[in-house]
């Protein structure tokens, strides 16, 4: 069955089912279900936890013989399966067939994925798990639904907002569900008598503009120069340390750089990005980032890699900043900037 996640609650009250699909591609939703379910779960008398993460290789077999065996120190247990890529493969798939055909006892199996697309909803092991269980499908609020997601987590934390203020709120955090987390977080403190007006806010996101390195290397990937050197400055201007930032762009350099070699030997660009485990929203940004790039820029972006990390790391003298906007432009397209290394 699919299953609210304003619902969860409610429903673990008495008794938790066989299994669980929590599929999303935002973190935080992801993280908070899975909390519910573990201490949903610890209430029951689940004691023990197993976390598997489904990579290649991974060993279905074992896997379901462990099932058929409890410690000798818990009646129940809970496993988590994490699938980065949202694909089992066949053995995957029959392994959730069987399993949920015939469910262990005393144990609960919740099995985490990115956000399934339509066919991998229609998909035999999918429907298996949603028959013998339930499936939370966690979506995040879009532009116009994120100030009344907004507004409810602040009466939650047990404060009265401004429409404005609410307004404000959205407006900094740009979709990013940990920052506008983060930031109640802090409206918590900064609202002392439990009201948000909008000078609370502002006074909370001070600099006006609150951004994060993965949003920073999404702007770049996605070739919105603009707002990529504006997220830079901001991640400046916040003191945001440096090897923070440039562990984040030299990260996505690398793939990008793999990946560019890889299409350039022949692989089909979306089983490339599949084996790299890309999630599914990111793949369009990856894509975008290729189009019209081959392995002479792949070998351009890692010379520029290299150099900011040894600038960054002090190795090589130069300004920080400066090349890690170097790198920045780079990414996002803008190749022909040259940023003024001293």
């Amino acid at each position: 069955m699919k299953l609210n996640p304003q619902h969860i609650g409610k429903h673990v009250r008495d008794g938790l089912l066989p299994v669980y699909l929590v599929s999303s591609n935002e973190p935080l939703l992801i993280d908070e279900t899975l909390a519910a379910l573990r201490a949903a779960a610890t209430g029951h008398g689940y004691t023990e936890r197993e976390h598997h993460v489904v990579e290649r290789g991974f060993d279905w077999e074992a896997c379901a013989g462990g099932l058929q065996n409890l410690s000798l120190f818990a009646t129940r247990r809970v496993v988590e399966l994490r699938l980065p890529t949202g694909k089992p493969g066949d053995k995957g798939s029959r392994f959730f067939v069987a399993v949920t055909a015939d469910p262990p006892p005393d144990t609960v199996i919740i099995v985490i994925t990115p956000a399934l697309d339509r066919r991998a909803a229609q998909s035999k092991w999918v429907t298996s798990l949603n028959r013998a269980g339930a499936w939370i499908d966690l979506r995040p609020p879009g532009p116009a639904e994120l100030p009344a997601w907004i507004t409810a987590r602040l009466q939650a934390a047990g404060l009265r907002a401004e429409r404005d203020a609410v307004q404000l709120l959205a407006g900094q955090v740009e979709g990013n569900l940990l920052a506008a987390k983060q930031e109640i977080d802090k409206l918590t403190l900064l609202a002392t008598d439990g009201r948000v007006m909008i000078e609370t806010v502002r006074a909370s996101v001070a600099d006006g503009a609150r951004f994060d390195v993965y949003q920073l290397a999404d702007a770049a990937l996605g070739g919105n120069v603009a707002r990529a050197a504006r997220i830079l400055y901001s991640l400046e201007k916040e003191g945001v340390a440096t090897p923070l930032v440039v562990w984040s762009l030299v990260r996505e350099s690398i793939m990008l750089a793999d990946l560019l070699h890889q299409v350039a030997a022949g692989r089909p660009a979306a089983r490339a990005m599949a084996d790299a485990r890309i999630w599914t929203d990111r793949q369009k940004l990856y894509s975008r980032a290729m189009h019209g790039r081959d392995t002479a820029f792949a070998r351009r972006l890692m010379a520029s890699a290299g150099r900011t990390e040894r600038i960054v790391k002090g190795s090589r003298r130069g300004g920080p900043w400066r090349a890690l906007l170097e790198l920045t432009m780079m990414l996002a397209g803008a190749e022909g900037w040259q940023a003024e290394i001293a």
